[in-house]
């Protein structure tokens, strides 16, 4: 983490429901920005946007994720950690704050939406699908030989092996050791998870501001601009799933584009 940011940030903890969340807040004043990491990630991976935002950012690593705890009862769906979401917020006092969920953790921070709309001044969702597609049974049945105690490893490699094209050599090195760090059934109950959410419910409940950031390489027919077409979307290219990483210039500043608008 670039020792500008650590000199302008603190790193605590604070209580969620299933243990102790960690949290990097940085700056102040200004409309709060929460960011919310991807499966098997790490708030490390918003350094460059904490680092480069003046208002007051947070980031916080979900349950079972890099510092924070694990649930002692084994809770990693997507709609339990929307109230991580909900409990860093409410600790920190953001009363109404934009967030920002990366590929898993859009999903969770879609969750956090359908529950707490009237929390959120904006919504931005970076390189996240919407409602999934029934999955073949023979698909399921690949999925769930391959995350066995003895082959998980290996799958789990394989599996992001080809998000991480394109990625500087700092990105696949850090998103692989987070990866490694993180437990196989955390990984696996949050991806499982995913395969009951209703994005349709994200825009029932929510009428405000939001923009989805994708990649090119990535963008798959459930895609949220794609669903529902009238949603602005940015498109990066050359880059690997984790963009804010290996882009974070170009991210900052449609991140910066986006905050402009707001109120």
């Amino acid at each position: 983490m670039p020792s500008f940011l650590a000199m302008a940030s603190t790193t605590r903890t604070v209580q969620g429901p299933a243990g102790r969340l960690a949290v990097t807040d940085s700056g102040e004043g200004g409309l709060p920005v929460l960011f919310v990491n991807s499966n098997a990630g790490h708030r490390e991976q918003w350094a460059a946007q904490q680092a480069h935002l003046k208002q007051r950012s947070v980031s916080f690593d979900l349950r079972g994720m890099g510092d924070s705890d694990l649930d002692p009862k084994g809770r990693y769906t997507t709609v339990d950690m929307a109230e991580d979401i909900q409990a860093v917020a409410d600790a920190l006092g953001l009363e109404r704050f934009v967030l920002v969920g990366h590929s898993l953790g859009g999903t969770v921070a879609g969750e956090y939406t359908i529950r707490w709309p009237e929390r959120l001044a904006g919504l931005v969702l970076v390189d996240t699908a919407g409602t999934m597609p029934p999955l073949p049974p023979e698909q399921l049945a690949w999925f769930r030989d391959g995350i066995r105690p003895e082959k998980y490893r290996d799958f789990i490699d394989g599996w992001f092996a080809p998000i991480l094209q394109n990625a500087k050599p700092h990105t696949r090195e850090a998103v692989m050791r987070w990866l490694h760090a993180t437990p196989r059934e955390v990984v696996v109950n949050s991806l499982e998870s995913l395969l009951a959410y209703d994005s349709d419910k994200v825009f029932e409940r929510y009428k405000g501001p939001v923009h989805t950031l994708v990649v090119d390489a990535f963008i798959q027919p459930n895609a949220y601009h794609l669903l529902y077409p009238g949603i602005p979307h940015t498109v990066f290219t050359g880059v690997s799933h984790w963009l804010m990483m290996d882009a974070p210039e170009k991210f900052n500043a449609e991140l910066d584009a986006f905050l402009a608008t707001l109120k």
